[in-house]
């Protein structure tokens, strides 16, 4: 068996322990009269924020599709960045930006595995 396979089996052991003692700590949370209480005060809580949040928003709709508009500009340019950093990286090339602050800021790469 290979290392990387090995590797994987463990994380697997790992992640199946971790959500057993999730599962465990969520049924002893549930029984807490207390913090059921708690739970059912911060549901309202969020509510009414979500509420004046809405209110407020409302008021200053061109801001909140501006917001919006913003959010889904930076997703994409977040996505054009890494691919860019990764075409260089794959050319050998130095891969490096400086910010407002002349801050020099490296890429640091995560490798992830989909189903095939």
């Amino acid at each position: 068996m290979s290392r990387l396979q090995e590797t994987y089996n463990e994380l697997q052991v790992a992640k199946h322990e971790l959500r057993d003692l999730n599962k465990m700590l969520k049924d002893e949370l549930a029984s807490s009269a207390k913090y059921q209480e708690l739970v059912a005060e911060s549901k309202v809580l969020r509510e009414q924020k979500k509420s004046i949040e809405n209110d407020i928003k409302s008021n200053a709709l061109k801001d909140a599709q501006r917001m919006d508009d913003l959010k889904l500009e930076i997703a994409s340019l977040n996505e054009l960045l890494s691919d860019l950093s990764l075409n260089m990286y794959i050319a050998k090339e130095t891969v490096e930006i400086m910010d407002e602050a002349n801050q020099r800021w490296v890429p640091s790469f995560k490798v992830a595995f989909k189903k095939d």
